[in-house]
């Protein structure tokens, strides 16, 4: 094995020690840049169950596939979605990037094609809650919707 003299200290390195400084550097680069996805989670916030009677006037909108409303539970409130006749999606307003923060809120587009905060920039898919754009790497938290004839229930139950 070859020994590497440092003229200035005087000190002995063997190519072994040197290569595995050089390896030991190298990772420590590669791991404090790491991008890896520190999640963040949402606040939970209870509330009792939410009956939803899609007869009544102000459910209108929940009449035809892609039809959303806002409702003033959970966190930062839900976005109820009707993907179609059978299968509603209630997800949390409390967007999934920096959910902590004031603005951190999302709403549906003005396209109505999707959901996204403005505040991020991150959209969401209304049939997942999963983000399509913008630095959100998880999921809206979606909340348990069963239908049982023209009545909707939403409980605080996460389903992600």
């Amino acid at each position: 094995m070859q020994d590497i003299m440092d003229g200035n200290q005087g000190k002995v390195f063997t190519t072994t020690n040197k290569l595995k400084f050089t390896l030991l550097s190298l990772l420590f680069i590669i791991y404090s840049c790491n991008d890896s996805p520190y999640r963040e989670e949402i606040p939970f916030a209870s509330f009792p169950d939410i009956y939803i009677q899609l007869d009544l006037p102000e459910y209108n909108d929940l009449s035809v596939d892609g039809g959303y409303v806002l409702l003033n539970e959970g966190v930062r409130g839900i976005i109820l979605y009707r993907e179609n006749s059978t299968t509603y999606h209630a997800y949390e307003r409390n967007c999934s990037y920096r959910p902590h923060e004031a603005g951190s809120t999302v709403n549906v587009h003005s396209s109505e094609l999707f959901m996204t905060d403005p505040s991020c920039q991150s959209s969401f898919s209304f049939t997942n809650g999963y983000p399509t754009g913008g630095p959100a790497q998880f999921p809206l938290r979606e909340y348990q919707v069963s239908l049982n004839r023209r009545t909707l229930t939403i409980s605080d139950e996460p389903i992600n």
